[in-house]
């Protein structure tokens, strides 16, 4: 009867890692492109790396969440010592929502998942016996990434939608040119208005559906032994607390602030030479791409419904749909490089539960 118990577990076991590996293959032949471009993602990002550190040390921290601070064991694998490392960098970037360091983030991210994935497949790891405890804690891991699959799945819906947005946006500026005129005051803006309203209740939604996952993240502890198992699990647990935090950075980027002054002189104010980045300074909040157009957008309505539209406004709200339109798929490459590392990571205890 125990013998039978214990191959239908195997069985289950062996199902789980097949899909999982399933979904792994079928994501690696869909997202081919992808891939190549996550290796370029990745090396542009880790180039300006020292520059945004730079940057990060002068910016005011208060008022947010920080990642707890854990000691790693460097001495089990070297993985602990860049895990640290790259935990550190979140950590610091976590209060800045500009997209230059939301990109730097999704790049730790990365390396982060990579790392933690070196770990379960070390020899340390491996070797540990599977009694309840240590099943326990690879099963309660495995029910975290698949909330974080879940809370990934919703994120990505809400890039897309706003992507799509975007481009009808820009598609009805283009056939209408800079110097067209416009068959209603409102031109083809209501449309997205109307769209943009609703997409930031929806990012505010998916923002308390964090939190609550963060919260039940962190109250779900499961207790190990002082074993290399249970140190990996810790280390897991850490940079899941991280990916919430990264989601919730990019849905407050392209939220964007609740209220904002208006008027185009604030939009010149912003943008004095170039539109390649937003202002930011110690003592002045971030203003991101999303409420910059929308500043710009409400500024180019108004002068529509005066018969004042001129061709520089309609080439300065062109240049940020294309900039903002760019940083969304950055964001999408990252995420789908994210994702990949996170089934991985399921596959490899799922393994060692089969095995």
């Amino acid at each position: 009867m125990l013998a039978s118990s214990k191959l239908q577990l195997m069985l289950a076991n062996k199902s789980l890692v097949e899909k999982d590996n399933y979904y792994l293959l079928k994501d690696s032949k869909n997202h081919t492109r992808k891939t190549k471009d996550h290796n370029k993602y990745v090396l542009e990002i880790e180039a300006r790396h020292h520059c945004i550190h730079d940057q990060n040390s002068n910016m005011e921290s208060s008022n947010t969440t920080q990642l707890r601070s854990i000691s790693l064991p460097s001495r089990l694998n070297p993985s602990f010592s860049q895990i640290e490392i790259n935990l550190n960098n979140l950590k610091t970037l976590e209060p800045l929502h500009s997209s230059t360091h939301i990109h730097s983030g999704l790049a730790s991210l990365i390396n982060l998942y990579v790392s933690v994935d070196e770990l379960i497949g070390s020899s340390q790891t491996q070797k540990v016996n599977l009694h309840h405890r240590n099943k326990a804690l690879i099963e309660d891991a495995l029910a975290k990434s698949t909330r974080l699959m879940d809370t990934y799945s919703d994120l990505v819906e809400l890039l897309a939608q706003m992507k799509q947005n975007l481009r009808v946006l820009q598609f009805a500026l283009r056939r209408k040119g800079m110097y067209g005129t416009y068959e209603s005051s409102e031109g083809p803006f209501s449309d997205y208005f109307l769209s943009r309203k609703k997409a930031k209740k929806n990012m505010i939604r998916c923002i308390g559906s964090l939190e609550q996952l963060e919260s039940k993240t962190e109250s779900n502890h499961v207790d190990g032994e002082n074993n290399s198992l249970s140190i990996v699990i810790d280390v897991l647990e850490e940079v899941f607390m991280a990916t919430i935090s990264m989601f919730r950075c990019i849905l407050r980027n392209l939220s964007g602030k609740p209220k904002l002054e208006k008027g185009f002189s604030l939009i010149t104010k912003l943008m004095p030479t170039s539109y390649n980045q937003p202002v930011c300074h110690k003592t002045q909040e971030i203003v991101n791409e999303a409420d910059i157009l929308d500043l710009t957008l409400d500024s180019l309505r108004k002068n529509i419904k005066k018969n004042e539209c001129k061709s520089v406004e309609v080439q300065m709200v062109m240049e940020i749909l294309h900039k903002l339109d760019c940083q969304i798929e950055g964001y999408e490459v990252g995420l789908d490089s994210f994702f990949r590392k996170l089934i991985q990571i399921r596959v490899s205890l799922l393994n060692i539960l089969a095995n």
